[in-house]
């Protein structure tokens, strides 16, 4: 089930921050039901992912230590796993609303073209994985009926592709021969990905801290600027300088300086929008 990599799914949480409706009661609701939703079906389609590459994961140094992999958990039992994880995620999302169970089924069927067909092209293997994180932000938002900027779409756009990037470093680094994808890949290509994406990343966020509605509305979110940007300086040097990058949801946890700067960021960004830091002046 990976709820390490639950993580991932706080995106959905971005809507109700940046829409300033963190107070609301209805809202907090709306947005944990969908949360819950997605960790579940997430969870589901790890299963699934586990036992179609129950073979490959075990030419993996890592990976042939997941549980189907190694044999602690059979296959069968697995699937039936995934099964009754999506029927729950499934009653969780219609607890909350139409607009969850569409996106639930947008997610869903966003990870089973991966683990059918997309995760063996290099370069959209990576892509898919990246709209992934961009259906969370847009159900988080959708969900509780406002809007989102493009601006924020784009850099969870650009922040999933560095990292989808950077995974894929780390896994050639390792020599492994466990996902085909890796053929289409080399250490040089893979480092100008990792560049652009993490500039876009940055610039992006920028753009939306100051340029966007919200922003407008909360004109000291340029506060929030730097921690994004010594957050993605910190997963550089991580990834060129201690061979990191292959779980960034385990660097998240384990990594002092990213997990602080994660925590500051919050905490500052709830203050910008419930415009705290301003109410002095």
């Amino acid at each position: 089930m990976r709820p390490r990599q639950w993580t991932k799914n706080l995106l959905v949480f971005a809507g109700l921050i940046f829409s300033g409706r963190f107070t609301d009661g209805e809202s907090v609701n709306l947005a944990l039901l969908a949360f819950a939703a997605f960790c579940l079906v997430s969870s589901a389609g790890y299963l699934l992912n586990d036992v179609l590459d129950r073979d490959s994961d075990r030419e993996h140094p890592e990976k042939r230590h997941r549980p189907v992999a190694s044999g602690a958990l059979s296959p069968s039992t697995a699937m039936i796993a995934a099964a009754v994880l999506l029927a729950a995620g499934v009653a969780v999302g219609a607890a909350a609303n139409t607009v969850a169970l569409l996106a639930l089924g947008a997610y869903a069927a966003n990870q089973a073209f991966y683990v059918l067909a997309g995760r063996a092209i290099a370069i959209v293997d990576v892509f898919v994985i990246a709209i992934g994180f961009l259906i969370r932000a847009v159900a988080g938002a959708a969900v509780l009926g406002v809007f989102i900027s493009p601006w924020l779409l784009l850099c969870t756009l650009m922040l999933a592709l560095f990292l989808g990037f950077s995974k894929r470093r780390h896994e050639l680094a390792l020599q492994s021969n466990s996902r085909s994808s890796l053929r289409g890949y080399s250490i040089s290509v893979t480092d100008q990905f990792i560049g652009i994406t993490a500039a876009c990343t940055v610039l992006s966020y920028s753009l939306y801290a100051v340029q966007s509605e919200t922003a407008a509305e909360h004109p000291l979110l340029y506060l929030t600027i730097p921690f994004p940007l010594f957050g993605v300086f910190r997963y550089l040097q991580l990834v060129h300088t201690e061979g990191d990058g292959g779980n960034p949801d385990a660097t998240l946890l384990t990594d002092p300086w990213i997990a602080g700067t994660v925590v500051a960021w919050i905490a500052v960004s709830l203050l910008v929008m419930s415009d705290v830091l301003g109410s002095g002046g």
